[in-house]
């Protein structure tokens, strides 16, 4: 079986990064956070600072999971260990299990800080039939950050290959 992809923004904001060329997390630190994430996947809740040194800021992860098979990571940015800002949610919906994955879709379409996803996107990710990683941006900038699409990379991988769904 195998997940897919897809991104959810603000209305008027435009993707420019190019998602094919888009690798800013490689050799030994990828490997490293795609076990990391793997292996605290399986707790209920994590939370982890992902520095990458003075390339770009570091990320807050908020790891939640629904049930055994659906859950979210939350991705955030602030100075000195304050979150000012919610940069994106990356969805996992296995479609396993519908209730969990209904709950995950609720739970995000109720946060204020992403109520400018517009009502439709919500819809699209809850019905599609796939195995899905649904990739929910706050802002054009964070839509365009290579280090988020970086860590959504690595965090997908690692939830869908603990439950089997990795090809």
């Amino acid at each position: 079986m195998r997940y897919t992809g897809r991104l959810f923004y603000p209305s008027g904001a435009t993707l420019t990064v190019d998602l094919g060329n888009l690798s800013p997390i490689q050799g030994h630190a990828a490997y490293e956070l795609y076990g990391q994430f793997k292996k605290e996947m399986n707790s209920d809740e994590f939370d982890a600072k992902i520095d990458p040194g003075q390339v770009f800021d570091p990320v807050y992860l908020r790891f939640c999971r629904i049930g055994d098979t659906a859950g979210y990571a939350a991705f955030a940015r602030g100075p000195d260990e304050e979150i000012e800002r919610l940069e994106a949610v990356l969805a996992f919906l296995t479609r396993l299990d519908p209730e969990a994955d209904r709950q995950v879709i609720e739970q995000l379409r109720d946060n204020p800080h992403l109520s400018e996803i517009d009502s439709t996107d919500w819809d699209a990710a809850a019905e599609d039939a796939l195995p899905l990683a649904a990739a929910f941006f706050t802002t054009e900038k964070s839509l365009n950050d290579p280090f988020i699409h970086g860590l959504m990379s690595l965090a997908g991988a690692a939830f869908f290959d603990r439950l089997g769904l990795l090809e």
